[in-house]
């Protein structure tokens, strides 16, 4: 006569021939003449610990830095800080990068967040309009898909009018998710710069955030 046996949810039959007989709620057996296996599909694999990831980068000074033009396929200047912030296993890439660049520690899927102040001074006489536009790069060559954000704008006037001078600042940015491997560097960089521009065009305050959410 079989004994059957229930532990954590594991049915062991101790039959008469003296093999040990484990099953499973899926019927799986595993059975030997002197000791009992249990099958390894039984056997529920442990919790996995996610690995915590975050840092971010920053300019609190508001001091303003002129953005040059861009003349593809040359990739646009980097964005600069000078601050990071609170971080753990996100952190400045080695120089020369430490002050452009967030390094990750392990791989898995990221929360990217980026903001920046844009300054636009345009003196004309013509009907002027200005597109500039960053994007998130990875390891200095790879554009991050869904990253670009841009500032820009347009005057249109009547003919006859006469010097143009126009002052706008604004907030752009954007967030995004992306999967990274261990070491990878982001960064942001000016993609396209264009317009009739005869004064400054700065940016101030940018941020960068990255934090992980799933390995």
């Amino acid at each position: 006569m079989n004994k059957i046996l229930n532990k954590g949810g594991i049915n062991i039959n101790l039959n008469n021939n003296g093999c040990h007989q484990s099953q499973c709620d899926n019927e799986k057996f595993n059975c030997t003449d002197t000791f009992r296996a249990i099958d390894a599909s039984c056997i529920p694999e442990p919790p996995k610990e996610e690995t915590v990831a975050y840092g971010s980068f920053y300019d609190p000074t508001g001091d303003g830095v002129t953005v040059t033009p861009v003349t593809p396929p040359t990739l646009g200047q980097k964005v600069i800080f000078t601050t990071p912030g609170p971080s753990l296993n996100v952190d400045p890439a080695p120089v020369p990068n430490n002050t452009t660049d967030l390094q990750v520690a392990t791989s898995g899927v990221y929360e990217v967040s980026m903001d920046i102040s844009v300054s636009l001074t345009v003196s004309s006489d013509l009907h002027p309009t200005t597109d500039v536009q960053f994007g998130l790069f990875i390891n200095d060559s790879i554009l991050a898909i869904g990253s670009i954000f841009e500032s820009s704008h347009s005057i249109s006037a009547s003919p006859g009018d006469q010097f143009v001078i126009l002052n706008m600042i604004n907030t752009v940015g954007r967030t995004i998710q992306l999967r990274l491997n261990k070491d990878d560097r982001l960064s942001i960089r000016v993609f396209k710069f264009t317009g009739n521009v005869t004064g400054n065009v700065l940016y101030r305050f940018p941020s960068l955030i990255v934090t992980k959410i799933a390995d």
